[in-house]
């Protein structure tokens, strides 16, 4: 009998490549009527996704219509923003002659990759408050997980796309092992092109300072941005949760355009920051999460790097609110704010999209603007170490052990059957040389 996509998937690990990596044998075996392949990459500087689509676009349009049979869809979408006119047109031509598959072309504002955003763009319908997708009949993926897909029947996922950009001498998207240390990464980059320097991993929006670049390269890598340690970004990325609680407190004039802007209010979701930054005048140190009113934050930022005057934190705050509610085992589902009215469009929403050239100059990033294109060379690190959690769900267990000659593509960790999670495969050809919270493998 034929082997399912959604079993091909699982044994060649793929997950989602973004986010909390989220394992993609999951949605491939829901019952959908709209697959959408997410390629609005909203996040400044990070160029990844439109790179994969400018070299691999058949790969990509084979991964939505294996999604789309999978599930039962009647439609396969590609997101791309409108002003990238000519990749459009590439995808467009590689979805020719394919019923049910064609490109939608986004605005470019941000955050249009959110899903809640996309799944009411492209299929004009509302996810439930605290809900998912699938929940209204949609999937979505994004497009290196697509790419993923397409390949899983002759390759496992071994490799990771991310784009280097910033205050870099040669910025490059790059196709990089698994494991590969982030220090590498910059180095193919040309290295940093100041002295004193800081690198945002994952973007300028939603990514966090990267203390050791010796870090590895995980599934979910999508691009490293390098800025002067002086640069207002870092510094607003540096300050830890006490320091951004406690200017809440004292500068928050609870002038609502943390709400007035946000992505998800403007869609109707009961999300208010500002009022979020109003409980922390209440709220006591061993009380913290009382406040519902951030539970169905996106953490997209806008309202921290974007709308606040004050260049006050209110999405770290609702980021922390969120996180000490699910010490507590709660969460957007079970917050009241979710019962009764079902979500309506705010009829300002079109009018209040922040448009990504005005976020980047805001942000400053506007100098650092370059194009990255693929590195074509294949790069072999003399070491990587494969984090054995990289994904959402159980982390998975060495099969190997040390000293043990591996090859590329040969598995190293796996999971139960009945656990969520995916396997581990070995990114380069050498030998095991150490197990801990990774496997990590030597060449040669």
């Amino acid at each position: 009998m034929a082997t399912s996509l959604a079993e091909t998937i699982r044994r060649a690990g793929v997950v989602g490549a973004g986010g909390a990596g989220f394992p993609a044998y999951v949605k491939a075996s829901a019952r959908a009527d709209t697959v959408i392949i997410n390629a609005a990459e909203c996040e400044p500087l990070l160029q990844k996704d439109r790179e994969i689509l400018a070299h691999f676009a058949p790969d990509v349009a084979r991964g939505l219509r294996l999604l789309v049979e999978a599930v039962g869809a009647k439609r396969g979408v590609i997101a791309v923003k409108a002003k990238h006119a000519d990749l459009a047109a590439l995808v467009e031509r590689a979805l020719a002659g394919q019923s049910g598959l064609s490109v939608h072309r986004l605005d470019d504002y941000y955050p249009a990759g959110d899903e809640f955003c996309q799944v009411f763009e492209v299929a004009g319908r509302l996810i439930p408050p605290g809900g998912l997708p699938i929940q209204v009949g949609v999937v979505v993926n994004n497009v290196e997980t697509a790419y993923n897909i397409a390949r899983a029947s002759a390759s496992p996922v071994v490799d990771t796309f991310l784009t280097v950009a910033g205050a870099v001498k040669s910025p490059r998207t790059l196709r990089l092992p698994i494991g590969t240390p982030l220090s590498q990464a910059l180095d193919l980059a040309g290295g940093a092109a100041v002295k004193d320097f800081a690198v945002l991993e994952g973007g300028a929006m939603m990514g966090r300072l990267a203390e050791d670049l010796s870090r590895p390269l995980t599934k979910t890598s999508a691009g490293l941005i390098v800025l002067p340690k002086e640069h207002p970004l870092v510094r607003r990325k540096a300050a830890g949760r006490p320091a951004r609680e406690r200017r809440g407190r004292s500068a928050c004039d609870q002038c609502c355009l943390c709400t007035e802007l946000c992505p998800r209010y403007l869609l109707g979701y009961p999300v208010q920051p500002h009022k979020v930054m109003r409980g922390l005048l209440f709220a006591a140190p061993e009380r913290r999460a009382w406040s519902p009113w951030g539970l169905l934050c996106s953490e997209c930022k806008l309202c921290s790097l974007f709308s606040c005057p004050e260049e006050l934190d209110p999405g770290d705050v609702c980021a922390g609110v969120k996180a000490d509610f699910c010490a507590q085992a709660r969460g957007g589902k079970d917050s009241p704010l979710t019962a009764g009215a079902e979500p309506r469009p705010h009829p300002v929403r079109p009018w209040r999209k922040i448009p990504t050239a005005q976020l980047k100059e805001r942000l400053g990033l506007t100098r650092y603007e370059a194009e990255a294109p693929l590195r074509q060379e294949p790069y072999a690190p003399p070491v990587v170490r494969i984090l054995l959690k990289q994904h959402a769900g159980a982390p998975a267990r060495p099969v190997v052990s040390v000293g043990r000659p591996v090859h590329r593509g040969e598995l190293i960790a796996d999971v139960a059957p009945d656990e969520l999670g995916v396997p581990l495969h070995a990114s380069i050809d050498g030998r095991v040389t150490a197990i801990e919270d990774f496997v990590e493998i030597s060449a040669g």
